[in-house]
């Protein structure tokens, strides 16, 4: 209580600050409306194996993670404005005295509407495209995920939209040394972007076949700083045969440079078939195939999908051992799955999921690719529209493939990954 109390405290100094602008400026402007989201997420984790394997020997660790969300929307004529005020820690990282300000904006954006169907989007924004495969407005973690980006977005008669979206990055204003080039040091999906230029086409929702379109552009740079393009190129369908099945598959291409200067080569593909034998139960079957690079691949060459924006904690297992963070510019990944989702109404959902994950290409010359099997299972129950529970409970059944790749000999016999989460997401409009 104590936490949440703090934290209303800072976004209250923020509202104080923010408000009078949004109000009052331009002082003739008329506000169309105003309105507020809230989002408090707390989720205690078990870690007994989270993301990768742990040695004998090793206890279980748990903490609680939490994120406290508040987002004002202002609608005024053709204007749009969002700012959205976070705080994102785990429980305990600050003594109860220690009121060090840890609010920042998560959101920041400023939209203007051209026409019914066309406006320009500038700020720190939240950008999800296709399957979120290579990029994507993560929930899973509590600091989320958005860009400083300029996006135009343009609305067909048919309701298909086609969008354009550029990013450039720079660490600060700061002039370098050198002339020639501007250094930049994040890196992102293990690549260093400078700027990314991303075309978007999706169809209409209305038909039974939908389709969309993706290509993107990184600008990455060496570490001489001389720039490359690595380019993902993507396609996504799916076609409804009836109420109860469907079918779609996602394709990506990634081809160029990437940061360590390597020749790209890459590919990744993602089927699934859903089938609702009765009301309250659907199953999907899935496949993803993300290519690899082998051991004995020569250095100028990479054959490994990168993510690079996407999320990958609802593709790869709720243990994230592969793409979050970690699994990059590896032997890749085959993930066959079954996921099975019951709706009880009142009583609430049920997940449970299984996952055959192998290696796409040999990591070593005397071990083999089948990394484990991995069994998800998650309750949810939501209480009225603000309010959400969920519970969770994750094991890997490991290879000594996984091990080596892993590089833990001695790992524990049990490996498995339980967390309980609360979520209170209120909407309600002020004027």
């Amino acid at each position: 209580m104590l936490y949440f109390c703090s934290i209303m405290l800072k976004m209250k100094n923020l509202l104080l600050r923010i408000l009078p602008l949004m109000l009052f400026y331009p002082l003739h402007a008329q506000i169309d409306s105003l309105s507020m989201d809230l989002d408090f997420t707390s989720r205690l984790e078990a870690d007994n194996g989270y993301s990768t394997l742990i040695p004998e020997g090793k206890k279980m660790k748990a903490d609680v993670q939490s994120r406290a969300r508040i987002g004002l929307n202002l609608f005024m004529d053709k204007l749009e404005i969002r700012v959205a005020a976070q705080d994102a820690r785990t429980w305990g990282s600050t003594s109860s005295g220690n009121q060090s300000e840890s609010v920042s904006f998560y959101e920041a954006w400023a939209k203007y509407n051209f026409s019914k169907r066309f406006y320009v989007k500038a700020g720190r924004q939240a950008i999800s495209f296709d399957n979120g495969r290579i990029i994507w407005e993560s929930s899973w973690g509590m600091k989320g995920k958005t860009f400083d980006a300029l996006r135009f977005g343009y609305q067909f008669n048919n309701g298909s939209a086609l969008d354009l979206v550029g990013f450039y990055n720079s660490e600060s204003t700061r002039r370098t040394d050198s002339i020639d080039y501007e250094f930049y040091g994040i890196f992102d999906g293990e690549e260093r972007t400078k700027s990314v230029q991303l075309l978007h086409f999706e169809s209409s929702q209305d038909n039974n076949f939908t389709y969309s379109a993706i290509l993107m552009n990184n600008v990455v740079q060496k570490e001489n700083g001389s720039h490359n393009s690595l380019t993902t190129a993507g396609l996504g369908l799916k076609h409804k045969f009836s109420s109860v099945f469907n079918i779609s598959l996602n394709a990506y291409y990634q081809f160029g440079k990437n940061t360590a200067n390597q020749k790209k080569n890459a590919y990744d593909l993602d089927l699934r078939l859903k089938y609702s034998p009765i009301p309250m139960w659907d199953i999907t079957l899935g496949g993803e195939w993300l290519s690899g690079t082998s051991y004995d691949e020569s250095a100028d060459k990479n054959n490994s999908f990168s993510p690079l924006y996407g999320t990958s904690h609802s593709f790869n297992g709720y243990m994230d051992y592969f793409y979050s963070s970690n699994h990059l510019n590896g032997p890749g990944l085959i993930d066959l799955n079954l996921k099975n989702n019951f709706n009880f109404n009142r009583l609430g959902e049920l997940l449970l999921a299984v996952h055959y994950f192998s290696a796409e290409q040999k990591f070593h010359p005397e071990y083999g690719k089948y990394l484990g099997t991995e069994l998800d299972l998650v309750y949810g129950k939501k209480f009225g529209n603000n309010f959400l529970f969920n519970i969770g409970y994750s094991q890997i059944f490991y290879s000594d493939n996984l091990k080596v790749l892993k590089n833990v000999p001695n790992a524990k016999d049990l490996q498995n990954f339980i967390w309980v989460g609360l979520s209170f997401k209120p909407e309600f409009k002020l004027l």
